[in-house]
């Protein structure tokens, strides 16, 4: 149960947060909660059951934060409806975002609400991207893809293009998260974006589907070489937008490969039209802390005031983005940039 001291209360009696965090109890939701509440925000925990949600309520609230439990089936639009009630905005963590983003987008739109998400399918990103129109009409910001994949790989693209000062004629990214424990969201959201069994690249601005493990390679950064192979993520539709290139290829590690520390990192290549290549790489902290610390910051910038739109996090609020919120390293060209 809540207690007058951990929610916000307006004069007619309506609870009210600046975000609906749904998938608070969570791996990924539990550390992203903290890092809303170190950013002064008021917090609605969401899921399916209370007791976790209200341990971690209270946990919050030893720590001076403002928050609000409510139990949510994301699948029932009703319930949808009345968790969102009141809120500024909705920050989802609730994967696979392919099969489950749709309904929370959908209510986020009836409302009036801005929505944030830590997508990384290729198909939630692009399916997001795709609501443009009616996020204007209905003036709220949509951003996807608010985690390290895709936004660590877009903000060194960014850079690279800034740097480069034409469109690239191709593009490649690559991103190797290290975390401490996998959760089964993130897994769910990886066995998703593999399921088909095919890889996506963009090829003279088309969209190609090939067998996946096609185009393997290996790649050196963060220090070491590194198995990757093209994947059907996020990244690749972010790298597109931030560069205009009309060939991109986004890569990931494999997925059963044991991770190894807690250091993740990504890497980005850009070819000039000329035939000039810059590389750029960002080093970071551990993969699920850097996530919950760049969909933190997204939400607290959406709820500073947005342009009404779909977005990814980068092409809305810059490359220093992802640096502002996680610390994290960027070399372009072998320099510290």
């Amino acid at each position: 149960m809540t207690t007058a001291s951990e929610i916000s209360i307006v004069s007619d009696g309506q609870v009210t947060s600046d975000v609906l965090l749904l998938g608070a109890a969570g791996n990924s939701g539990r550390l992203i909660a903290a890092e809303l509440a170190a950013r002064s925000l008021s917090v609605r925990l969401a899921g399916r059951s209370r007791g976790p949600l209200e341990g971690l309520a209270r946990a919050l609230a030893a720590s001076g934060a403002t928050t609000d439990v409510r139990t949510v089936d994301a699948s029932d639009a009703a319930s949808l409806a009345d968790a969102i009630a009141g809120v500024r905005v909705v920050l989802s963590t609730i994967g696979p975002f392919a099969q489950q983003a749709g309904p929370v987008i959908d209510a986020c739109l009836a409302a009036g609400v801005s929505y944030v998400d830590i997508a990384n399918e290729w198909a939630a990103v692009r399916g997001l991207l795709d609501r443009d129109e009616q996020a204007r009409a209905q003036a709220v910001a949509l951003v996807t893809g608010a985690g390290f994949g895709p936004a660590a790989t877009e903000t060194l693209v960014l850079r690279l293009v800034d740097h480069m000062g034409a469109v690239p004629s191709l593009v490649r990214v690559a991103a190797a998260a290290e975390v401490t424990r996998h959760s089964d969201g993130a897994r769910q959201t990886i066995q998703e974006a593999l399921s088909q069994g095919v890889t996506i690249t963009y090829r003279d601005g088309q969209v190609v589907r090939e067998a996946l493990g096609s185009g393997a390679t290996v790649l050196t950064f963060g220090g070491a070489q590194r198995q990757m192979l093209p994947g059907p993520v996020g990244d690749l539709e972010a790298a597109r937008l931030a560069s205009g290139a009309a060939n991109v290829v986004a890569y990931i590690a494999d997925p059963a490969a044991p991770g190894s520390g807690t250091g993740s990192c990504t890497w980005a290549e850009v070819v000039a039209p000329d035939g000039h290549i810059a590389v750029a790489e960002l080093v970071a902290g551990e993969g699920v802390r850097a996530t919950a610390a760049i969909a933190a910051e997204t939400a607290r910038r959406v709820l500073a005031g947005a342009k009404p739109g779909a977005w990814t996090p980068g092409r809305l609020f810059g490359a220093a983005l992802v640096t502002d919120a996680t610390g994290a390293q960027v070399t372009v060209n072998g320099q510290p940039a």
